[in-house]
């Protein structure tokens, strides 16, 4: 998508020129200019071009960041035009350049009503290229300038075509000089502007910049290239004798520790931000209508890029920089926040003002400008509007980062779809207004599709580590902590260690959970062989409750701790289900505390403070540093909500929790069955019906994959029996224990599906494939009862939940023991096959479908059955009429009945006429394969109307003859 450059006028104006060749263009001096060459625009233009390659350094030292970008802009305009009537005046063209004059006349019709669409005055006053793009490379910008040129050549030549000069040239001179004109013109114009832009390179670093011609070390970490890169092209001549309180502020936050010290083990040195940062890789993407950033597929198409200090200063260089925010994606934990700290303290005083403005710390219904103001107060303590902040910089171009508009969206549910709108609102009114800002705006990738982007902007998505910078990460914590692990005997976390930890590796806060959890007496290195990823899972979260259960309840016994620690975990476990059953990956304070209360009761909390007590979630989820707190204020209101910083813990905890339930069922039901006097009760399942009755474990298939390393510690057919138990006790059962716990809507009904549809998953894992027989025992035709289970899951099921169930389960039809059967096999992501085929209700000997059939399926309504009903009614009904025909044998009554079935019968007459003839065809091309092909896919020879053979021959190819 091209935006909007700057023009051709607005450019000379921004040079500080008078043209008159501009007004006459735009029509405000027809009768001033009578007579109107374009090399007069061709004059003007090389002047003002001569002038900023030759003087522009020197009128453009001293301003400000923004008039100083708005100055080089126009310095570029310029050169395009110039550069376009520079070759134009060199090209052999059959008549000279200087005859291309408009008369009075001519004038007013091309310029007196305005610019029309597409002609040579609309071209020259638009120039799309002129605008230096972040997103593109000087090569990009190149090919642009070129595209450009093209158009201006194509107009020219519909300008030339409607004068004088035109008439005099024969049909040869006209071809050659439109050939000149719209082939060799656009690149000659190219390859000056090149020249041109050269010259200001040498002079001017933002040029230099934007052609990667400025000196490069290209630094890894810290982001500090970006700050030399900044400081190198600075407007300034000098740096201010203070520091903006704001700029003090966040240069502090460099230098403070990448964790707090509460969350590592005593003794450990933490980099500071500075240090442990390491520069992202990112995928830079300019938003249109039609696309969707939260897709997957989206950013697929966008090459990665590993330069984000260069993209960032060509971005905090350029005009569109002011004009549009940059939104920065990313999932939880990829370093959105820690990117906008970095920045903050980065910026060069004099030239940048940072404003970081963290969403969840101020009023999410407020306008944008007392987001800013309250986010100020918050860092410096002092109370400004936002006018007067503007006018403390003296000079400098704010830099307002807001961080976390997911949190924003996600703590309040408030509906701010509008928000980035209204971003860019806001820097048109600060533009006009004499107070331009740049705006960067972060959010998760995932809640993307929850608010609409401005056409036009940039966008880019941070991406997770790649295996060098993982490395570059883990050396720098290892320098760190050489002395701890020195001191404790412990070696430093290899990389190739914490690679084999895939996804945990690649985001920055999980690697620092690894570090953190290898610290512990190198407690990864020495699971690193054979380490499943549900055993990892098991111990980093084991891990991580002990090490707040001994910060938190000190001195416990052995076994009160290891109680203590599941009580954690459980309770991490319970957020869990939480998201897990209302379908998203986050959960609301407010929604926690319910289920907490609804499943782990517990006292309140005391204080003896004048303050609120801290919420449950708040006091025991809250202090995980891997579960992130989004946060945001509404009407004075603290709201926050939690998520896991990578969904695969949640999904363990889920699986985790499902074993340890079903466990204590099992353990149960086994000590109930060693005492002889007693018949065995009804399995207590309100714990498991309640976890399991709202949504599909298959909805996250990684749930399902750790309850496949899980559930084999059970004891398979104790296990097996009791969910085959519950299974057909779901219909009856009237336990109404834990009936406070309420996540969702669902009717009993829909609640039956969702459980009975997780027992038969969980019952199929744990015997590794279960058959009908097994899932309906004493049923003397259990195949038939699976479409009554079935019909019950797709009638109440969500339409995503039928849809993964049958994704990842396959249904084979079987014969066992002389029997139909059927066994429900786990196959993950693999092919879903019909094994066995489809098994018609009925067979040679028995009865067809009736017109009764017919009637069931119009009653049931589903549109998939009507759509097969309607196909097979024509033989459905053609068999009951051929039945019927025969009580009225050799009469009347019995020809209309065989006559209206071979009515409905005339579609299949002529599939099968259509068939018969293409395979005439194709047997007549190579009888012997097409007989061959026939007999391996029917069992049978070729019909006769097939085989079509000349009298004389003795033999058919396609048939055996004894």
């Amino acid at each position: 998508m091209i935006r909007k450059g700057i023009s051709y006028a607005d450019a000379v104006r921004l040079l500080g020129q008078e043209s008159k060749v501009v007004k006459a263009l735009t029509g405000t001096l027809i009768d001033a200019v009578p007579v109107l060459s374009l090399f007069d625009i061709k004059d003007e233009a090389v002047r003002l071009a001569g002038e900023a390659t030759g003087v522009l350094r020197d009128r453009v030292t001293g301003l400000n960041r923004y008039d100083r970008t708005a100055r080089l802009e126009a310095a570029q305009a310029v050169l395009v035009v110039a550069a376009f009537f520079e070759a134009l005046d060199e090209l052999r063209l059959p008549f000279d350049p200087k005859e291309l004059r408009l008369t009075g006349a001519e004038e007013a019709a091309l310029a007196g009503a305005g610019p029309r669409p597409g002609s040579m005055v609309d071209t020259l006053m638009r120039i799309a290229p002129a605008g230096f793009r972040a997103d593109r490379s000087y090569a990009d910008m190149l090919g642009s300038i070129e595209a450009y040129h093209h158009g201006l050549a194509s107009a020219l030549t519909r300008f030339v075509s409607g004068l004088a000069v035109r008439d005099r040239l024969d049909a040869t001179e006209w071809a050659r000089a439109k050939r000149a004109i719209e082939e060799e013109l656009p690149e000659a114009a190219c390859r000056r502007y090149e020249e041109l832009h050269r010259r200001l390179a040498s002079d001017i670093p933002e040029f230099a910049l934007w052609r990667d011609a400025i000196e490069r070390r290209h630094v890894t970490t810290g982001l500090g290239e970006l700050e030399r890169l900044l400081t190198e092209v600075a407007a300034r001549t000098r740096t201010p004798e203070h520091r903006h309180t704001l700029s003090r502020a966040h240069r502090a936050v460099l230098d403070r520790p990448i964790a707090q010290s509460g969350e590592v083990p005593s003794g450990m040195r933490m980099p500071t931000l500075v240090e442990a940062y390491v520069n992202p890789r990112f995928r830079p993407a300019e938003y249109g209508t039609q696309d969707d950033p939260s897709a997957e597929s989206w950013w697929d198409q966008r090459e990665p890029s590993d330069d984000i200090a260069g993209f960032l200063a060509r971005h905090f260089t350029s005009p569109e920089a002011t004009r549009m925010p940059l939104v920065v994606l990313g999932q939880p934990g990829a370093g959105k926040s820690v990117l906008t700290k970095i920045l903050a303290g980065r910026l060069p005083a004099g030239d940048y003002l940072p404003v970081r403005v963290p969403l969840r710390e101020v009023p999410a219904d407020g306008t944008i400008q007392e987001q800013i103001e309250a986010a100020v107060r918050e860092a410096t303590g002092e109370h400004l509007s936002w006018p007067e902040l503007a006018r403390s910089a003296d000079g400098a171009l704010p830099v307002i980062m807001l961080d976390g508009l997911d949190e924003l969206l996600q703590a309040t549910g408030v509906h701010r779809s509008d928000y980035l709108s209204r971003v860019a609102d806001f820097q048109r009114r600060e533009a006009e207004l004499g107070r331009p800002a740049v705006v960067l705006v972060t959010t998760r990738t995932a809640v993307a599709d929850r608010m609409r982007f401005p056409p036009g902007c940039l966008t880019i998505r941070l991406e997770p580590f790649s295996v060098e910078q993982v490395r570059r990460w883990l050396a720098v914590w290892n320098a760190a902590n050489q002395d701890y692990f020195t001191a404790h005997g412990l070696e430093p976390l290899p990389p190739e260690t914490a690679l084999a930890h895939g996804d945990l590796a690649s985001q920055p806060l999980l690697l620092l959970m690894l570090a953190l959890y290898d610290a512990d007496a190198n407690a990864l290195r020495r699971g690193e062989t054979g380490l499943g990823q549900a055993e990892l899972y098991e111990r980093l979260l084991t891990r991580f409750a002990r090490r707040e259960v001994d910060k938190h309840q000190p001195g416990l016994p052995e076994t009160a701790a290891a109680q203590a620690v599941e009580l954690e975990l459980r309770t991490l476990a319970v957020a869990a289900f939480a998201m897990f059953n209302r379908g998203r990956q986050w959960v609301t304070t407010k929604s926690l505390n319910r289920d907490l209360t609804a499943l782990l009761p517990a006292q309140a909390a005391q204080t003896t403070s004048f303050q609120a007590p801290l919420s449950r979630a708040d006091r025991v989820i809250g202090k995980f540093f891997f579960v992130h707190q989004a946060s945001a204020e509404r009407d004075g209101a603290k709201l926050q909500t939690y998520e896991f910083l990578h969904a695969t813990f949640g999904e363990y905890l889920v699986a985790r929790m499902t074993r340890d339930v079903l466990r204590g069922m099992v353990a149960r039901e086994t000590a109930a069955a060693a005492d002889p006097f007693f018949a065995p009760p009804q399995p207590d399942d309100g714990l498991l019906h309640a976890l399991l009755s709202f949504s599909l474990l298959t909805e996250r298939q990684p749930t399902v994959e750790f309850l496949r390393d899980l559930l084999p510690a059970l004891d398979r057919e104790p296990a097996t029996d009791l969910l085959v138990r519950l299974l057909h006790g779901a219909e009856t059962r009237t336990d109404q224990s834990y009936a406070d716990y309420r996540p969702g809507r669902n009717t009993f009904v829909t609640r039956c599906a969702y459980y009975t549809a997780n027992l038969v998953v969980l019952a199929s894992l744990v015997a590794d494939g279960i058959t009908a027989g097994r899932l309906f025992p004493g049923d003397g035709h259990p195949v038939r009862s699976w479409p009554h289970l079935t019909s019950l899951w797709y009638a109440r099921l969500s339409g995503k939940a039928f849809e993964s169930l049958v994704r990842h389960f396959q249904v084979e039809r079987i014969f066992q023991h002389g029997n139909r059967d059927l066994i429900v096999r786990y196959i993950g992501d693999g092919d879903h096959r019909r094994v066995g085929g489809f098994e018609p209700g009925w067979d040679e000997e028995g009865t067809p479908p009736s017109p009764h059939t017919l009637n069931m399926v119009h009653f049931r309504g589903d549109r998939e059955l009507d759509g097969l009903a309607e196909a097979a009614e024509p033989a459905i009904m053609a068999a009951d009429l051929r039945s019927a025909a025969q009580l009225f044998s050799y009469s009347e009554e019995a020809v209309e009945h065989l006559a209206a079935a071979w009515r409905l019968t005339r579609g299949m007459r002529e599939t099968i006429e259509a068939i018969t003839a293409d395979l005439r065809d194709e047997y007549r091309n190579d009888p012997e394969r097409v007989a061959a092909a026939f007999r391996r896919a029917t069992g049978s020879e070729l019909p006769d109307a097939v085989v079509e053979t000349d009298r004389s021959e003795d033999a058919d190819p396609g048939r055996n003859v004894p």
